[in-house]
């Protein structure tokens, strides 16, 4: 039988730092940090300074690396608040598309999508998230006054954006096309591409996960973009999804200004190739 690694103290633990080459100038400033960030979640943003044989990089200091762990917090927050606005608009438009032409349950008939085996597994799903929900007034009220049927504007409340996802794809194509048609400037295959790609973002935000120098699954960009040899799998490439997604012009320019800024910040600390952006990244959010 495999044995784990035995526990450390904080103390050990910025031993093990050091002696890996990591510079600490305040141990008591490092144990504070560490007494609130895990350290496996801390040496996470170290593993671009690592060498080969396990050390770090001369003059690595753990001030720079906490600076890093601090822009991935701003950054999370920023994009969270971003997918949050998506992902509101796309609950809406999902629910008021299936409710005109199907009806307010006609969701949970097999005519309304496209696949079966996907119509099988939505139901259960559904039912899983309605009992997780079961405690929430909403679904209270329509079990007592409805015997659990919720119209569809209800149901998607309850959605994980995963779930949400995978009903868009599952749709029928005219129904997609009116979503999409109302939404965003892209066509209707990249949108279903996309609204997959960002539930893995979406789930990394939501856990407090690292953005920064992390590899998401591929995502599919415009061929407007491809010019500019965009590494698909960092999070710049997810970013100008958000933009052809978000159709309200003032939360996207809110979120670019403070895009910049954060970016600005943090200039001295973070190496933007590591996030996928590449130098000319605001003339490219900008058009």
């Amino acid at each position: 039988m495999v044995e784990v690694k035995e526990e450390k103290t904080f103390d050990e633990q910025i031993d093990i730092l050091k002696s890996r080459g990591l510079i600490i100038n305040d141990k008591e400033d490092a144990k504070f940090v560490l007494s609130n960030v895990n350290y496996y979640r801390f040496t996470a943003y170290l593993l671009s300074f690592k060498n080969d044989d396990g050390s770090y990089k001369e003059g690595t200091t753990f001030e720079e690396v906490y600076d890093i762990y601090r822009f991935n917090k701003e950054f999370r927050i920023l994009l969270t608040d971003l997918l949050g606005s998506i992902e509101i608009v796309f609950r809406t438009y999902i629910a008021y598309t299936l409710a005109i032409k199907h009806g307010a349950c006609g969701y949970l008939e097999r005519e309304s999508f496209k696949d079966e085996k996907f119509y099988i597994n939505f139901l259960t799903a559904l039912e899983r998230e309605k009992s997780n929900n079961s405690d929430k007034l909403f679904i209270i009220h329509h079990k007592e006054k409805y015997e659990g049927k919720l119209p569809i504007w209800v149901a998607t409340e309850i959605m994980t954006f995963g779930m949400l996802s995978k009903l868009y794809s599952n749709m029928l194509p005219e129904d997609t096309r009116y979503i999409k048609n109302n939404l965003c400037r892209a066509n209707t295959l990249l949108v279903k591409s996309w609204l997959q790609s960002l539930t893995q973002v979406r789930n990394q935000c939501a856990h407090y996960g690292r953005i920064y120098n992390n590899n998401f699954r591929i995502i599919t960009i415009k061929n407007e973009y491809k010019k500019y040899n965009l590494d698909n799998k960092k999070i710049f490439s997810y970013i100008l999804a958000m933009k052809h997604l978000t159709m309200d012009k003032l939360i996207w320019n809110s979120f670019f200004i403070k895009l910049q800024k954060l970016i600005n910040d943090y200039n001295n600390s973070i190496d933007l190739k590591l996030i996928g952006f590449p130098n000319n990244w605001i003339e490219i959010l900008a058009k």
